[in-house]
C-alpha cells in the first residue's frame, strides 16, 4: 500500500472513530430508554475499541499486510453510513422536549435501530478479523525475519522443530489465497502483545483467526488479499526458493523488492551494527538498482508529516458555515423565477450574479423553499446539486422537506409531489422530523407497511378515552402485554401513557388529549391535517370526538388556512361550515404569522377555493406582511388558465384599492403579470394604472424589458401616447427601457424599442451608452439598429474610459459582422 492511499485510510479512520465517539456520548445522554440501549451502546463501545486497534495497526511501522486498501475503504465506508444512520434516528428521537414522546418515538425506531444494531454487530466482527489478519501477517513477517521466535517450542535435547512450524505456518495463508483445502493446523491462536509483535491494541490481547475454508471470514477476505505475480515461487539472491508471502529482510533502501532478502544475520537492538552488504538490486524500479556511486533521494521526514497532517485534517468537523444569507424580496427577479419554474432564466439570474444560492426572503424562505412550496421538481433538482442549504429553516423552523412532505400529503398531492420528497430524503428521513402521533397517522392514513391491522381513527381514539380513564398506579406494562401482536400504534399510545407515570409516580392521573396534540413542524392538530388532506370523514369523527376546531398552530393558522393551502376544496367547505355556526371564533380573514389570509394563501392557485372564499366575504384588500394583497400573490403563481380566472375572480369587473396596490418595492400586481397579457388587459379593465414606478424607479415598461416580455411590451406601447414619457423615463441608476433591455440580453424588446423615434436618453449607468451594450451583447441585428438610430454618436467612451470597440473585444465580439459595422459606423475619420 502507498503512502497516499495508507494517509487517506487513516483519515478516514480517523473521522470514524471522532463519529463513534460522538454517537457515544449522545447514547450516554439518552435516558429515555437506559436499558434497552445497553446493549446497543456495549456493542458500539466494542466497535469504538476494535477501531482504534485498527488505527494503530495502520500508524504502526512493524505491521505488515497484505489486504486490498479497495476492500478496507468500503469497509470503512459502510461503517461510517451505519455509524451515521444511527446517531441520526437517536437525534431524532432526543429532539423532543416531551419525554413521552422522546420514548414514544423509540419505540417507532425499535426495529430499525435492531437491523443497524445487527449491522454494527458485522461490521465489527468484519474489523476483528481485519486486525487479526494484518497481526498474522505481522507474526509471519517477524517469524520469517527473526526464526529464533520459533524456538519456544523446541525440545528438551536441544533439537528445534521450528522449521517444521515454520513450515505449517507458512502453508496456511497460501492456502488461504488458493482456497484449497487447508493443513491440519486449522486455528491459529496469535499473541498480539508487544513482546511479540512490536504493537499493541487496548482491548483485543489475543486474537483466533478460523482459517477452514468454510469460515465465513475467510471467504469474505479471499478476494481481499493481495497475491503477487509471483505467488507461487519466488528466488531470494542465494538461490533458496522462497514462499509467496515472505517478506523481505532488512533494506536500507525501504523497498518491498523481492531482490534484498538476504542471509546476513539480522542486527539486534543494542548490539553492534551489521553493514549489509554491497549489491545492486535486480529490479528497475527499486532505489537498490542505482548505482552506489548515485546519491540516492529519500523523501523529506517534513514532507511525510505535513502530507500526513493535511490528509488527516479532512477528518476535522467543520463548526461555523460561513456561507452569509442575503435578504431578498418575495418579488425579487430569482424568487419570480423558481415559482414560475423558469429553470433557463434562474441559472442565468446566478450566474451573473444578480441571484444567490442563499436569497432569502424576510419569513425565511430560500429559493429551495419557494421551489418545494411550488412543486418545481426541475428547480429544487438543480438547486440541491448545486449546493443549496437542505437544513436552512425558516421562521416556523421548516425546512424546504418539510413544505414537499406538506404538499406531498395535501389534497391535490401528485407524483410530482412524491418526486420531490424523494430528492430530500436521499440525504434524510425528514418525516420523522415531524412527530405525528398515531392519531395524525390514522388521519392521514401514512401507515407503515408493516402494520398489517391498520386501525381505524376510532379504534385508536377509543384506546386514548380507555387510557385516560385509567386510575392512577396502573400497570401499563400489562396494558402493552395485551395489545403485544396488534398494531404498534396501540404500543405507541400505551407507551406514551407509561412514559409518563414514570416521569411523574405521583400524579394522581395520566390524561393526554391526543386530538388536539400538535404535530413538531408545522404545530397542525390532527383536525388541521384532515382539512388539509380534504378528510372530511375524519374531520367530523374527531369534531364529535371533542376536537378543538379553534385552535391555531404556532404561525396563527386556522384550519381554514389549511384547507386553502392544500387546495382542499371539500376541506374548505367543512371548514367554512363550522365557520358559519361560529364566526366570531374561526375568522375567515385570520392573519398567520406574515399577515396571510386565507385568501392570500388561495389565491397560489385555486380558483375554486378563491370563489369559494370571496362569496363568503374574504377582503381582497388585506395586505400581508410585505404589504402584498392577494391579487399580487395571485401574479406569483404558474401562469395559465387557472392564473386567469383566478385574476378574473379578484378583480371581479370593478376597480378597488388592491388593483393598483404596491408591495414594500412599490411593485403593484401589473408587475406580475407581464407575462400574460390577457391578465394584463383584465388588469387594465379594472383601471390598474401604467405610470406606477417602483422603489427603484423601474416602470412596468422597464420590467417589461428587462423579462423581454415582446408582447406586453407591444401591448404597453399601443395603450400609451406617441409623446408618453414612461416610455423615456430612466430608473434611480439612470437606465432607461431600451438600457435595460440591452443589458438582459433581451434583443427582441431592443429591437421593438429602437423602431421609436425618441428611445430617451441613451447614456445608461457608469456611462455605458447603447452601444457599448449592444457591442457586449454581439447581436449584429441590433448592434446595426443601435448604429442607425437618430440618437447615435460616435466615438462615445465609458466612464473609465472604455470605448466600444474595447468593450468589443473584452467580450469576444470584435469579429465578424459586430466588427465590420463598428468600423462603418462608429470610425470618427
Amino acid at each position: 500500500m502507498d503512502p497516499i492511499t495508507a494517509l487517506g485510510l487513516l483519515s478516514s479512520v480517523s473521522q470514524l472513530i471522532q463519529t463513534s465517539n460522538s454517537l457515544l456520548e449522545l447514547m450516554k445522554s439518552f435516558k429515555d430508554a437506559e436499558k434497552e440501549i445497553l446493549e446497543l451502546f456495549n456493542d458500539v463501545s466494542i466497535f469504538d475499541e476494535a477501531l482504534k486497534g485498527f488505527d494503530r495497526v495502520l500508524r504502526s511501522r512493524q505491521t505488515r499486510h497484505n489486504i486490498s486498501a479497495k476492500v478496507i475503504h468500503s469497509a470503512l465506508q459502510d461503517a461510517f453510513g451505519t455509524i451515521q444512520d444511527l446517531k441520526t434516528r437517536l437525534v431524532q428521537m432526543s429532539k423532543s422536549e416531551v419525554s413521552p414522546i422522546r420514548r414514544m418515538k423509540w419505540v417507532q425506531h425499535k426495529s430499525g435501530l435492531k437491523k443497524l444494531h445487527d449491522r454494527i454487530k458485522e461490521q465489527s466482527a468484519m474489523l476483528q478479523s481485519f486486525l487479526a489478519l494484518a497481526h498474522a501477517e505481522t507474526f509471519l513477517a517477524v517469524c520469517r525475519q527473526h526464526p529464533e521466535f520459533l524456538q519456544i517450542g523446541s525440545t528438551d535435547d536441544g533439537e528445534s522443530d521450528s522449521a517444521s512450524l515454520q513450515d505449517s505456518i507458512m502453508s496456511e495463508p497460501s492456502t488461504l489465497a488458493s482456497g484449497s483445502s487447508t493443513s491440519s493446523l486449522r486455528r491459529i491462536s496469535i499473541d498480539t502483545t508487544a513482546s511479540s509483535v512490536g504493537s499493541s491494541t487496548s482491548s483485543l490481547q489475543r486474537l483466533s483467526i478460523d482459517t477452514s475454508p468454510t469460515s465465513p471470514l475467510v471467504q469474505s477476505f479471499v478476494d481481499s488479499v493481495h497475491v503477487h505475480p509471483e505467488a507461487n515461487q519466488t528466488t531470494n539472491v542465494d538461490g533458496h526458493s522462497t514462499d509467496a508471502l515472505a517478506i523481505r529482510r532488512a533494506c536500507r533502501y525501504d523497498c518491498f523488492c523481492k531482490c534484498h532478502a538476504r542471509s546476513t544475520p539480522i542486527p539486534i537492538r543494542g548490539l553492534s551494527k551489521v553493514k549489509p552488504p554491497q549489491y545492486q538490486c535486480s529490479e528497475p524500479s527499486c532505489q537498490g538498482a542505482k548505482s552506489f556511486g548515485e546519491k540516492v533521494v529519500v523523501p523529506s521526514t517534513f514532507f511525510r508529516k505535513a502530507i500526513s497532517q493535511v490528509m488527516s485534517s479532512k477528518s476535522i468537523k467543520v463548526r461555523y458555515d460561513l456561507n452569509t444569507y442575503r435578504m431578498v424580496s418575495e418579488g425579487s427577479d430569482a424568487m419570480r423565477y423558481v415559482k414560475h419554474g423558469n429553470l433557463e432564466k434562474l441559472k442565468a439570474c446566478i450566474k451573473s450574479g444578480e441571484a444567490t444560492l442563499w436569497d432569502t426572503a424576510p419569513d425565511g424562505w430560500s429559493l429551495l423553499h419557494t421551489a418545494a412550496y411550488n412543486r418545481q421538481l426541475p428547480i429544487v433538482k438543480y438547486l440541491v446539486g448545486l449546493g443549496a442549504d437542505t437544513e436552512a429553516a425558516d421562521i416556523g423552523t421548516r425546512k424546504p422537506a418539510d413544505l414537499a412532505i406538506l404538499k406531498s400529503l395535501g389534497a391535490d398531492s401528485t407524483r410530482v409531489e412524491q418526486d420531490i420528497v424523494e430528492v430530500f430524503s436521499q440525504k434524510d428521513d425528514y418525516i420523522s422530523d415531524f412527530e405525528f402521533t398515531p392519531i395524525h397517522i390514522a388521519v392521514l392514513d401514512i401507515y407503515k407497511p408493516t402494520d398489517v391491522e391498520r386501525p381505524t381513527l376510532e379504534q385508536l381514539i377509543e384506546l386514548v378515552d380507555d387510557a385516560n380513564n385509567a386510575p392512577a398506579g396502573t400497570d401499563w406494562a400489562k396494558w402493552k402485554t395485551r395489545y403485544r401482536k396488534r398494531s404498534p400504534l396501540f404500543g405507541e399510545i400505551i407507551e406514551l401513557f407509561r412514559a409518563s407515570a414514570s416521569e411523574k409516580p405521583k400524579a394522581p392521573k395520566i390524561i393526554h388529549n391526543l386530538l388536539d396534540q400538535k404535530d413538531r413542524k408545522y404545530c397542525w392538530t390532527p383536525l388541521h391535517w384532515a382539512s388539509s388532506a380534504g378528510r372530511t370523514d375524519k374531520m367530523k369523527i374527531l369534531i364529535n370526538h371533542g376536537a378543538d376546531p379553534f385552535i391555531l398552530s404556532n404561525l396563527d393558522a386556522n384550519i381554514i388556512h389549511a384547507a386553502a393551502e392544500s387546495k382542499a376544496l371539500s376541506g374548505l367547505v367543512s371548514a367554512l361550515e363550522i365557520w358559519k355556526q361560529y364566526p366570531q371564533r374561526l375568522n375567515i380573514n385570520q392573519a398567520n404569522r406574515w399577515a396571510e389570509t386565507p385568501l392570500h394563501v388561495a389565491a397560489w392557485g385555486s380558483v375554486e377555493c378563491v370563489r369559494l372564499l370571496l362569496e363568503a366575504g374574504a377582503d381582497r384588500n388585506v395586505r400581508q406582511e410585505d404589504q402584498q394583497v392577494p391579487l399580487h400573490c395571485a401574479g406569483l403563481s404558474t401562469r395559465g388558465d387557472i392564473r386567469r380566472d383566478i385574476v378574473a375572480l379578484l378583480c371581479g369587473g370593478e376597480s378597488g384599492p388592491h388593483i393598483n396596490a404596491q408591495d414594500v418595492d412599490g411593485r403593484p400586481p401589473m408587475f406580475d403579470f407581464l407575462d400574460d397579457p390577457k391578465c394584463m388587459e383584465m388588469l387594465i379593465d379594472a383601471s390598474a394604472r401604467l405610470d406606477v414606478l417602483d422603489t427603484s424607479g423601474k416602470s412596468t415598461f422597464h420590467h417589461a424589458c428587462i423579462q423581454d416580455e415582446t408582447e406586453s411590451l407591444k401591448l404597453l406601447l399601443s395603450l400609451s401616447p406617441p409623446d408618453s414619457v414612461m416610455v423615456t423615463v430612466k430608473d434611480h441608476d439612470g437606465n432607461s427601457a431600451l438600457i435595460h433591455a440591452l443589458r438582459h440580453g433581451s434583443a427582441e424588446s431592443a429591437m421593438i424599442l429602437l423602431k421609436l423615434d425618441n428611445v430617451g436618453d441613451i447614456v445608461g449607468q457608469d456611462g455605458w451608452a447603447a452601444v457599448h451594450h449592444a457591442a457586449k451583447l454581439g447581436n449584429a441585428d441590433v448592434l446595426e439598429a443601435v448604429l442607425k438610430h437618430s440618437s447615435f454618436v460616435k466615438g462615445m467612451k465609458t466612464i473609465d474610459g472604455k470605448t466600444v470597440e474595447v468593450v468589443a473585444m473584452e467580450s469576444g465580439n470584435w469579429c465578424g459582422r459586430v466588427k465590420e459595422l463598428l468600423r462603418k459606423y462608429n470610425s470618427v475619420t
